[in-house]
């Protein structure tokens, strides 16, 4: 599936960062909150929408003042709800930020007049604050893309984040519908196939090769992979795969 980075896309089971310095830091002294947090970055990642969100609540019900949970819940929300997060998150005193937290703040002061603004600038700040910080680059390589409409930038990104963690698989997903984008089917492939090798539990690493079969008029095989996606539990793959046998000729 297409992620969109209104409700993007962080990590999956087969895919959990095996250290915490996947994630970028936060100031929250709450662990069980930041435990929330990470679940729901790892859930989010695989499609895991409903799952996520729960764990994002836990996360912000747990400690009050965690400002990266309130800047996850606002790039997850839908627009109308963004507003009242952002007024929130802005409230939370930022004497402790580390410098994560302080350009992200930056950035929803831009959200708080514009949640179009343009992220390039924040992102490759945060990349050059967080060079090694696995999930700066790939935070940057999504706002590239969903947000800003900067495929090269993105490509560059997931590119730098396979090379720094190339066992993380959702950036496989993210890499395929990049070079979707620009047209180079074979990379595509090559970049679904590595998800679905790494994370071969999830429905979505199905879901999103069944799309490429799909977007290739391969009809009979996208339909099969929808069908395991369904059958795995991912809501509205077995509508697709329907859609793609009733176009098998």
């Amino acid at each position: 599936m297409k992620t969109i980075f209104l409700i993007a896309l962080l990590l999956g089971s087969a895919a959990v960062a095996p250290a915490q310095d996947h994630y970028l830091p936060v100031s929250s002294t709450s662990q069980t909150a930041i435990t929330s947090l990470h679940r729901a970055a790892d859930l989010y990642s695989n499609i895991h929408f409903k799952e996520g969100k729960a764990e994002l609540d836990k996360a912000m019900a747990e400690d009050p003042s965690f400002f990266m949970a309130y800047v996850y819940a606002i790039q997850y929300a839908p627009k109308a709800e963004k507003a009242p997060l952002i007024e929130k998150a802005l409230a939370i005193d930022q004497a402790k930020f580390n410098k994560a937290e302080q350009i992200m703040r930056g950035f929803v002061e831009k959200w708080s007049k514009d949640t179009a603004a343009k992220a390039g600038e924040t992102m490759k700040a945060l990349v050059a604050a967080y060079p090694k910080t696995p999930q700066a680059l790939e935070w940057a390589s999504l706002h590239s893309f969903y947000t800003d409409k900067d495929t090269d930038a993105a490509v560059e990104y997931a590119q730098k984040l396979a090379t720094l963690s190339p066992t993380y698989a959702p950036n496989y997903n993210i890499l395929g519908y990049l070079y979707l984008e620009k047209k180079e089917p074979e990379k595509a492939r090559g970049a679904f196939e590595k998800y679905l090798s790494l994370a071969p539990n999830e429905p979505n690493a199905y879901d999103s090769m069944a799309e490429y079969y799909l977007i290739g008029k391969e009809y009979a095989k996208s339909a099969e992979l929808y069908d395991k996606a369904a059958a795995m539990g991912l809501p509205d793959a077995k509508e697709r795969a329907d859609k793609a046998r009733a176009m098998i000729k």
